[in-house]
């Protein structure tokens, strides 16, 4: 059998070669082959994730951190809101509108009060006087029937005082107290007391207002007497406290005033002496008034020479004698209130 070992490889065919000398392709040429594929792939993948990772934690830490700086805005207002002078904060980094919005905050204590609104209770019920509680004023008619204020009107911080006139001329003194309640209020339930020098002259209700508006002044008036002296006028809101006040602390208003005594003198002019004829040398008062006394209570007295006061007649006195004696006559008009105006002439007879 020739050696295939001595022949030429081109000559030597697959069926010469002996099957253990069979040459079988070497694996790990494939084996290299396949794994130089799958690497890349792998180490691509392995890169993808890596920058995912990367991308996604960079993308939540951003997040997070807007979400950490915005959320200490609000922490200043509440902080500041309670009071502003204990701000923990001295720099101005709270912005102006903050602490603008927080102030109406600290004023929500006003609510507290919203509960003192039922109007059944009426526990902010306030009714007081005005200012000033009152005034006074003193009338006349002069039969005109206009009754036209004389002399001034008085408040209630102010004594009034009024001078004394005629009483034909019908004078009256009025009180005219001012009052007010700050919520609406059915007048026939607000009780009131007058007392004049310390007497209770009427008790009574407002129901002749119907009904009190909030916040509106009404005035409840009542004539005085025109009596000389002084005088005290009270009037009390609510005395009996059957209205529910939260404040009761102005429901008195007094008003003290004096009627004068009328202090001037009557007046007259004394004419004379005259001589008329056998009447003799006369003297005789003319325009006789007084600003308070009528005529009729005026009291007329003469005095003639050195001898006392006696009642004159209303017309004349008259004088006889020697021509050329001297003489002195006096005369004097006294009012009601005790008022004196006298007058005297000298002189010698024609």
């Amino acid at each position: 059998m020739p050696d295939i070992f001595d022949q030429p490889l081109s000559t030597i065919s697959s069926q010469q070669v002996p099957k253990e000398l069979e040459i079988t392709p070497p694996l790990p040429t494939t084996i290299n082959k396949k794994s130089s594929g799958i690497g890349p792939m792998i180490l691509g993948a392995l890169i993808v994730f890596i920058l995912a990772a990367f991308f996604g934690g960079s993308y939540y830490l951003a997040k997070l951190k807007r979400e950490i700086n915005s959320t200490p805005t609000p922490a200043p207002s509440t902080l500041s809101s309670p009071d502003p002078s204990q701000e923990p904060y001295p720099s101005p980094s709270p912005p102006p509108s903050t602490k603008a919005t927080s102030t109406p905050k600290s004023t929500a204590p006003p609510k507290s009060t919203a509960p003192a609104t039922p109007t059944n209770s009426s526990p902010t019920l306030d009714i007081r006087f005005g200012n000033p509680s009152a005034n006074i004023k003193q009338t006349i008619d002069e039969g005109a029937g206009d009754g036209r204020v004389i002399n001034r009107e008085y408040s209630s911080i102010q004594i009034g005082e009024f001078d004394e006139v005629k009483t034909a001329f019908a004078p009256k003194v009025t009180i005219c107290y001012h009052f007010v309640s700050n919520e609406a209020l059915d007048a026939s339930q607000l009780k009131y007391r007058f007392s004049f020098n310390d007497k209770v002259e009427v008790e009574d209700n407002f129901s002749g207002f119907g009904k009190l508006e909030a916040g509106k002044i009404y005035d409840w008036c009542h004539d005085l007497t025109t009596d000389i002296g002084a005088h005290s006028a009270k009037l009390e809101l609510n005395y009996t406290k059957s209205l529910a006040e939260s404040n009761h602390q102005n429901n008195l208003g007094r008003l003290d005033y004096k009627n004068l005594a009328d202090n001037i003198s009557p007046n007259f002019t004394l004419i004379g002496p005259n001589n008329e004829g056998l009447s003799g040398t006369c003297l005789f008062p003319q325009y006789i008034s007084d600003n308070v006394s009528s005529t009729s209570q005026l009291k007329l007295e003469h005095k003639i020479d050195g001898a006392d006061w006696t009642s004159a007649p209303p017309d004349r006195y008259c004088y006889t004698g020697p021509s050329g004696s001297s003489h002195t006559y006096a005369f004097r008009i006294t009012d009601a209130r005790g008022n004196k105006n006298e007058q005297s002439k000298s002189f010698n007879l024609y």
